[in-house]
């Protein structure tokens, strides 16, 4: 009994590095190569699409800030259909930069409202 024991053991071990080898070995390789012109060229394109898009959103939290008053971190969830982290960090830049100011210490109390440079 105790050699049918040692032996899985053993059959679980050698299987287990077995399978790492294999799936280091047939690990797909990235499909961006170093110095493609044209794939520079897209991912540069997209990063200014996203980029202004970030900006657009950035430009309507502030619309809304202004006619409401103010705004909050659910808020612009909402607004965009977006994370938690994601519309946190959008108001931490607008107060990093000075358009909007934090009321507040942290969870729920929080609300940002817009300064006079906004």
């Amino acid at each position: 009994m105790t050699v049918y024991i040692v032996t899985f053991i053993v059959g679980v071990l050698f299987g287990g590095v077995v399978g790492v080898w294999w799936a280091k070995r047939n690990a797909p390789t990235s499909v961006f190569v170093e110095g493609d012109e044209e794939a520079d060229e897209l991912r540069n394109e997209a990063a200014k699409v996203v980029h202004a898009r970030i900006e657009k959103r950035k430009a309507r939290i502030i619309e809304v800030a202004k006619k409401e008053g103010m705004i909050t971190n659910d808020g612009v969830e909402d607004m965009f259909c977006i994370g938690d982290s994601t519309s946190g960090n959008y108001l931490r830049q607008l107060v990093d930069v000075g358009l909007l100011e934090k009321i507040g210490k942290a969870g729920r109390g929080v609300y940002y409202v817009p300064t006079e440079k906004s």
